[in-house]
């Protein structure tokens, strides 16, 4: 985990936005969103206003509500235990690695069978932010309509801390091989969703390192973003997105992380994430080990 003096817990709303912060999937407000135990990571509570990223932890026996969110789309990245996604009108099995993908108004569940040990644990974008899922914890005022970032802040430092262990056994996989996203078009993608996987995407060298979009609009999606490189001993190349937010995960090894304006160069670990928003700088570098990024970037950047 990263120095507490970056860490993002401890700095509010405007500073985040302003200059980044380093976050963890471990690290962030607890909710419920569709009976689902949530911890929110990146969320208009802390400083993104084009998508949400949270991650979603079921013990064994427990299934979330069906849903549809009627203008944003949901990615799902299985990142921990083993279990199923209602994806293209059935239950399709899911392991680290696999990524399921809804378009808006796709009706969708997740669960984690009874005679599984381990906990399931997902990491989601939502894009745009579904706000009504922060009413019932007081952090949406309905009738004003703004976010209370006051008590967001101070939910934030209170918060417990996940138990997601590091190393992730995140791995290419081609098994439910009638939903991968390979092995549909792009308007069947964009009408019904898909399962992907983040080792397999479609490659692109624009910012230093071997990477892949894995979403993006190619694929099928609209609004949600997601890409996954390789980091090598040279940093990418410091950049921003003028438009979209960006959470940018660091999956396995560690590396360091140059994030902010004047900005500076950050140790980071497995599971630690980037916190980009709109303009902010930022630039990912392995250490003396290999180590590999995945970025939820919303609305996907086309150039």
């Amino acid at each position: 985990m990263a120095d507490p003096q970056h860490q993002a817990k401890y700095y509010t709303y405007s500073q985040i936005r302003a200059h980044g912060a380093i976050g963890n999937l471990n690290e962030g407000v607890v909710i419920q969103t569709h009976g689902v135990h949530t911890r929110l990571i990146a969320w208009p509570g802390n400083g993104f206003q084009t998508e949400s990223v949270h991650v979603l932890t079921l013990k064994p026996g427990e299934e979330s509500a069906s849903y549809a969110y009627t203008m944003a789309e949901e990615v799902l990245i299985c990142a921990a235990g083993r279990g199923e996604v209602f994806l293209l009108d059935r239950w399709v099995s899911v392991e680290p690695g696999d990524i399921a993908y809804f378009p808006e108004g796709v009706p969708h569940a997740v669960r984690n069978a009874s005679g599984n040990k381990d906990n399931l644990v997902f990491v989601s974008q939502i894009t745009p932010p579904q706000f009504d899922l922060y009413t019932e914890a007081g952090f949406y005022d309905v009738a004003m309509g703004v976010m209370n970032h006051e008590v967001c802040f101070h939910a934030g430092l209170n918060a417990d801390t996940g138990t997601l262990k590091a190393p992730l056994a995140l791995k290419y996989r081609e098994t439910e091989s009638a939903a991968r996203s390979w092995n549909r078009s792009s308007a069947d993608i964009r009408r019904e969703g898909a399962l992907y996987n983040m080792f397999r995407g479609t490659p692109f060298g624009a910012l230093g390192s071997p990477a892949v979009f894995v979403i993006w609009p190619g694929s099928g999606s609209r609004t949600a973003g997601f890409n996954f490189c390789f980091s090598q001993n040279e940093p990418d190349f410091a950049h921003t997105h003028p438009v979209s937010d960006e959470c940018l995960i660091l999956w396995g090894g560690r590396g360091s992380a140059y994030l902010g304006e004047p900005g500076g160069w950050w140790e980071v670990a497995t599971l630690d994430c980037l916190l980009a928003p709109c303009g902010v700088f930022h630039a990912p570098k392995q250490s003396e080990q290999a180590c590999f990024w995945g970025g939820f970037a919303s609305p996907p950047q086309i150039d």
